[in-house]
């Protein structure tokens, strides 16, 4: 009884869905470097309709994930938690340095090359 009220409290927590995301990533990083490694990329390029499972992925779920996302995004803008300037700029300043510091690293390790 006390696992099933575990169970429920962990799935309808904001967190789940970030604690199954890190856990699904690490899982597919073990096995993307492990012994299984040919067997793990052949099954993600198998052909599914025409198209491998990784071009269904990329092109399909993604897209309807950044809708939602997006849709999620415009609902917090327009009347949720950073419909106010002042919540909002912490999230803008972290968007904003997550694309410029990786740029900058990126130039560091390859300005002057051809890359």
């Amino acid at each position: 009884m006390r696992l099933t009220r575990l169970f429920n409290e962990f799935f309808s927590s904001q967190k789940a869905g970030g604690v199954i995301l890190i856990t699904c990533a690490l899982i597919s990083i073990m096995l993307a470097n492990s012994s299984v490694q040919q067997g793990y990329t052949s099954f993600w390029e198998s052909n599914f309709n025409r198209h491998s499972i990784t071009h269904w992925i990329n092109d399909g779920l993604m897209s309807i994930f950044f809708l939602l996302i997006g849709l999620e995004l415009e609902r917090e803008i327009y009347t949720g938690e950073l419909s106010d300037f002042k919540s909002a700029s912490f999230p803008i300043i972290a968007a904003l340095r997550g694309v410029i510091i990786p740029a900058i690293i990126y130039l560091i390790f390859n300005y002057g090359t051809r890359a």
